[in-house]
């Protein structure tokens, strides 16, 4: 009976002071997973909102506070970069705003804590000596895969997955359809002659897929024989994404201008762009070369014997 009485309270509070019902975690992580199984990065946050479900099972969207999710990020990944932290919290930051703006299911959310200091983007690149020890170090397959990255500066995913209708080897191009790309966007990608060699070597070993080992397509590319060549190269702090930062970071030091660098790249904003501008000066060289200073040694007032200059 009691129970009975407790369920008539909440349905008239629902009713007739228009609250929301108390939604959980449970199910908002289970209708996220529904409405995005079309995500490019579905499998990650099958695997973020596994984590989150261990800590957060049962509890109601209320219940989860900002404190709440810092503590349990500090805790567990205490020894992890501010990037993978963000990463999480990026997921479940909009999670809560689906629930909140389309869902209907919260009036507010919490501010959950971003980690990473100052906004600084990271931009991690090698050097062309680094490059070539590195690949010196991988089997051919992963070789190619490399090269061709680095040649193109194509994402992995849009590599591994390369077909070959997708490749155009008279017209020097490889197109990337509409929904494939980050942005969800088409991509023509010229073709180099680093990048003509790799397709060249690739024809005849399937039927669809470009990269592929074992006549199969070719699923990974952060491998441990990857990691493994890494560490023996002495290359610390490089992620496989990097090599597309190496990509850019080449051109810039070669003067391609940063609009030409956006359109090479498929970026939409060119504020992406802006954090490989400091890579090439040459343009600026022209309006330093005006700044003239006269000589002015024979000027200088000589120090008086046996006093110093200051800072001497």
């Amino acid at each position: 009976m009691e129970y009975h009485d407790k369920l008539k309270a909440e349905l008239w509070d629902l009713a007739k002071l228009k609250q929301k019902p108390k939604r959980t975690w449970d199910e908002a992580a289970l209708r996220w997973l529904k409405e995005k199984a079309h995500k490019k990065s579905y499998r990650d946050d099958v695997s973020r909102i596994r984590w989150f479900t261990t800590h957060l099972r049962g509890k109601t969207l209320e219940q989860v506070s900002r404190d709440m999710i810092d503590r349990l990020i500090s805790r567990h990944f205490a020894r992890k970069s501010d990037r993978t932290k963000d990463l999480y919290v990026a997921l479940i930051r909009a999670i809560f705003r689906k629930a909140m703006r389309e869902w209907e299911w919260i009036a507010h959310m919490p501010a959950f804590k971003t980690y990473a200091r100052s906004g600084k983007v990271r931009v991690r690149f090698l050097t062309h000596d680094q490059a070539a020890a590195l690949m010196d170090r991988l089997p051919e397959h992963q070789r190619e895969v490399v090269l061709f990255a680095l040649s193109t500066g194509l994402r992995q995913g849009n590599i591994l997955h390369l077909r070959w209708d997708q490749v155009d080897m008279t017209r020097r191009i490889v197109t990337i359809e509409y929904g494939e790309t980050k942005n969800g966007e088409a991509l023509g990608v010229p073709l180099n002659e680093a990048a003509l060699g790799v397709l060249q070597r690739q024809r005849g070993k399937h039927p669809v897929h470009v990269f592929t080992f074992a006549g199969k397509r070719l699923a990974n590319a952060n491998t441990r024989t990857w990691r493994a060549a890494l560490k023996a190269c002495g290359i610390e702090d490089f992620r496989w994404h990097d090599l597309r930062h190496t990509w850019a970071t080449w051109l810039r030091q070669n003067d391609v201008p940063t609009w030409v660098l956006q359109e090479l790249g498929g970026w939409k904003s060119e504020t992406m762009v802006r954090r490989y501008a400091h890579m090439s000066v040459k343009h600026l060289q022209p309006y330093a070369d005006k700044l003239i200073i006269p000589d002015t040694m024979d000027t200088v007032p000589k120090c008086p014997e046996g006093l110093e200059a200051p800072g001497h």
